[in-house]
């Protein structure tokens, strides 16, 4: 699976350009002024008309609490607040160039490489290339950006109020990404594979890296602070609660699904734990509709033969964590839903989680059409149990570390979820691993537009959470070299 690349995205944002536009292109201009550069150096061509104000109205912006002066006066054209070149890149923080030939400012930050030629309305970012919705302006030889267009491309939050005679702006610089160049491997690494949406690293609980990669949406960034489905992430969640149950004595792992649902084809033969370990047998998949209920999937699940003697074979099942959701509501008294945000996400002050619905603000998921370009994938449409959470990098790290810290369930109970109960090395909510002679355990997850994964090393300390917005990357794969890269350094 590769990324959006060259004329691919730029066919892609042609058909998906917004007015907000110019996000990145800019921001590398106003970094090259930033950085000292010479106003005259890094005027467009002649070829650019200057444009004159359309507003009179006084502005005024703060950058992290500070004020900003100007030579020249941000103005209003047509609803857009620009500012001059110069002051608006000091606030800005990387490595600019400028080249006076080809009317090119580059700036470097946080890894990334930024490109605008002035005068155009096209940026590149990491040779990924977008449309803005308008060129850059020269204003009585000033040259002027939109400046939402640069808190976009930096990440960067933008708060406004206003007067009928005064605009007030206040931005706050991106304080969530993370990097520093013993990242650049792992950096490198991510954007050779295309990856797209939220990577973090922690050695002990500490974050080594944080970023996001790609688009969240049209004319969007990824934030690494982004909110995102996690997919079949969520099953390690489920895995705890039922675990939880045994540690209290609700339920046994050796029960059969009978004693808690009826009807179920051989439901006195499938045990809690053929369910965990994906080896009872069922069939994997259920009618995926965003008007059914787990009543209604249960009742589907009545009808369908088993594929496999139940304790035989292992088949991934979603079927079998729907019915383990199931038992933890019949038990529990309270939703499935519920209890996770009750027993996990509260407790653990995870307040970036909690269970998806159409109107959570998730980052957009993608999909690769025939023509190899992607396009907006449909509602992710999952069941309580297997794939219906959302979440950020950092509230799973703290999933992560009270998993380690003994904070969920018990150490036994531990040893039993990392555990492999079949040859395909899965154990309850986790796949175990080998880890060049550590242990280790992941899981990864896909659904409509997502690709998934976190990978904890057991023994060092190491934690890889990746979670993508591009469906079909291997994720297996990713996080393994990741966490490779991250040992070396």
């Amino acid at each position: 699976m590769t990324g959006i690349r060259g004329k691919k995205i730029a066919g892609w944002f042609n058909r998906h350009t917004v007015a907000r536009g110019a996000l990145i292109g800019i921001a590398a201009v106003s970094a090259f002024a930033g950085a000292g550069g010479a106003v005259a150096a890094a005027q467009p061509s002649s070829k650019v008309e200057a444009a004159q104000p359309a507003s009179s109205k006084v502005i005024a912006v703060e950058v992290n609490g500070k004020a900003v002066e100007w030579n020249v006066q941000p103005l209003i054209k047509d609803g857009t607040t620009f500012v001059p070149l110069r002051e608006a890149g000091k606030a800005a923080a990387g490595n600019i160039e400028w080249d006076g030939k080809t009317q090119t400012a580059t700036i470097k930050v946080n890894g990334d490489v930024i490109v605008h030629r002035a005068g155009t309305s096209v940026v590149t970012v990491d040779g990924l290339a977008m449309n803005m919705s308008a060129p850059s302006l020269n204003i009585k030889g000033t040259l002027m950006l939109p400046l939402r267009s640069v808190t976009d491309a930096l990440k960067a939050s933008l708060q406004l109020s206003q007067t009928k005679e005064l605009l007030t702006i206040r931005i706050q610089t991106d304080a969530v990404t993370k990097y520093g160049k013993e990242d650049a491997a792992i950096d490198a690494y991510l954007k050779g594979e295309g990856f797209s949406g939220m990577a973090l690293v922690a050695k002990d609980g500490g974050v080594l890296l944080r970023k996001g990669y790609g688009f969240a949406g049209t004319n969007k960034l990824n934030r690494p602070d982004s909110k995102t489905r996690i997919a079949s992430i969520t099953k390690s969640f489920t895995a705890a609660s039922i675990m939880q149950l045994v540690e209290q004595g609700k339920l046994s792992l050796t029960d059969p699904v009978s004693k808690f649902v009826t009807g179920i084809p051989r439901g006195d033969d499938i045990t809690i734990h053929m369910l965990l370990s994906h080896t009872s047998g069922l069939q994997s998949e259920f009618t995926r509709s965003g008007d059914v209920t787990i009543e209604q999937t249960i009742e589907e699940l009545r009808t369908k033969q088993l594929k496999y003697e139940p304790g035989t074979t292992y088949l991934y099942s979603n079927n079998g964590y729907v019915l383990l959701a199931y038992v933890l509501e019949q038990l529990s008294g309270i939703s499935y839903s519920d209890y996770v945000s009750e027993h996990f996400l509260t407790p653990l002050g995870m307040k970036n989680s909690g269970t998806a619905t159409p109107a959570t603000p998730t980052i957009q998921g993608y999909i690769l059409q025939k023509n190899n370009e992607w396009a907006a994938a449909p509602y992710y449409v999952s069941q309580s149990g297997t794939g219906t959470l959302y979440s950020t990098v950092d509230d799973l790290l703290k999933w992560d570390t009270a998993l380690r810290a003994g904070k969920v369930v018990s150490e036994q109970s531990l040893e039993a979820m990392y555990t492999p109960h079949s040859d395909k090395n899965y154990g309850y909510g986790w796949i175990a691993l080998g880890l060049n002679g550590e242990k280790g355990v992941f899981h990864n997850g896909s659904g409509s537009g997502y690709a998934t994964g976190m990978l904890r090393n057991l023994d060092s300390g190491m934690t890889v959470i990746l979670l993508g917005n591009h469906a079909g990357m291997d994720m297996t794969k990713l996080l393994q070299q990741v966490h490779k890269l991250a040992a070396e350094q």
